[in-house]
């Protein structure tokens, strides 16, 4: 369920529930992807894990987080680590008398360090609350991810998100050619900005452009059946 569509009178928020908190991102992603791609992406992959576990709280997913190393970029939106730090803390303490689990998800990568501090640092204040972090992908995701791709995934604005959001919104993504440039990085050191290193703000180890809304479709599914999973694990 989702907790913005609910009443605040609605029974089933008087009991104690698992709690999942979404985190995203609004920032450049490359010359395809829009803006909102790592907002847009969890988005749908939220929605497709709710359908098959109703019974858990879902809040929305706030669309900021820190992502300065993509400023310089048009569009790009970032916020402070001790900002999100700060909602985390307040988004806990608004729900903490309802709740028995809390599980924070992000697809956007700068999110999860901040994540991880709060929970090293506040964890212990919420006795009564099992709190982790739990990601869309992990090593099983990625071998079949690449699969797919016939070829690495992508560190941002390459083959996976761009293929991602072409089956979530075609017509806010383009379409890369196989004939479009492209300059693969296998290494990225995310203490600097993109912009200094990649222009076209693409980092992605793939040698060629092959994202198709099928490909995402199917990522997509990879992704939300492997939180779906995830989830249950953490509720056992």
């Amino acid at each position: 369920m989702f907790l913005h569509e609910l009443n605040t009178n609605d029974k089933r928020l008087a009991d104690k529930r698992a709690y999942i908190v979404s985190l995203g991102s609004v920032e450049q992603h490359g010359p395809y992807g829009p803006t909102g791609t790592d907002y847009l992406v969890q988005i749908e992959l939220i929605k497709r894990v709710e359908k098959q576990l109703p019974e858990v709280v879902f809040l929305p997913v706030t669309p900021f987080g820190p992502c300065w190393q993509q400023l310089g970029f048009n569009g790009s939106v970032s916020l402070r680590e001790s900002t999100l730090y700060a909602m985390i803390t307040d988004i806990v303490d608004s729900i903490k008398d309802r709740a028995n689990v809390i599980l924070f998800v992000s697809w956007h990568g700068g999110n999860k360090p901040v994540i991880d501090q709060f929970l090293t640092e506040k964890a212990s204040d919420y006795a009564d609350i099992h709190m982790d972090q739990i990601t869309f992908g992990d090593d099983g995701t990625d071998e079949a991810a690449e699969k797919l791709l016939d070829g690495p995934t992508d560190d941002h604005a390459g083959n996976t998100e761009v293929a991602l959001m072409l089956a979530v919104d075609p017509t806010i993504t383009k379409q890369p050619q196989l004939s479009d440039e492209k300059h693969p990085i296998s290494d990225f050191a995310w203490d600097r900005k993109v912009i200094e290193v990649r222009p076209e703000g693409v980092i992605d180890a793939h040698p060629k452009w092959v994202a198709t809304p099928e490909i995402g479709e199917k990522l997509l599914a990879l992704y939300s059946g492997n939180l779906v999973e995830k989830i249950k694990s953490e509720l056992e």
